[in-house]
């Protein structure tokens, strides 16, 4: 699984700078801490799509599906970076493709696909993503 990942398909990259918390019992990051990394780098990723810095107390995208395969373990002296795409645009959601990678190696450490949900920020429904976001995303991505 992990050789058919095309890094080159993530333009959007977020270095991660680990903490010694971010550490389990076992010396490696534990798992829980890779939510929080791809967090962080999705609201990098809608940054950059949307070429500004978005007002987060206004939320228009919430997560409504993660899931992450994890296939070798993030040591703390690892430089490492999370890859966001959009893989797919649908009529009110988008899928999101992340990979968190060694920068020094190129290693994949896990690879996380996210459902994520346009809602209209007044009544907190799903909506039709808005032409601004459609575009945004093809165009970043070149889907």
């Amino acid at each position: 699984m992990t050789q058919d990942i095309d890094q080159s398909l993530f333009r959007a990259v977020k270095e991660v700078q680990l903490r010694f918390s971010d550490l389990d019992t076992l010396g490696h990051v534990n798992n829980s801490v890779y939510f929080s990394l791809l967090d962080l780098a999705k609201s990098d990723y809608f940054d950059k799509v949307q070429g500004k810095k978005l007002d987060w107390t206004n939320v228009t995208i919430v997560l409504a599906n993660v899931n992450c395969s994890f296939f070798k373990q993030i040591l703390y002296d690892e430089p490492i970076a999370v890859k966001t795409r959009t893989a797919a645009i649908g009529d009110k959601s988008l899928t999101l493709e992340q990979i968190i990678v060694n920068t020094a190696t190129g290693e994949l450490k896990c690879l996380s696909r996210s459902i994520m949900v346009y809602i209209e920020p007044k009544t907190l429904t799903p909506e039709s993503l808005p032409p601004h976001w459609r575009d945004a995303l093809a165009a970043y991505d070149h889907l």
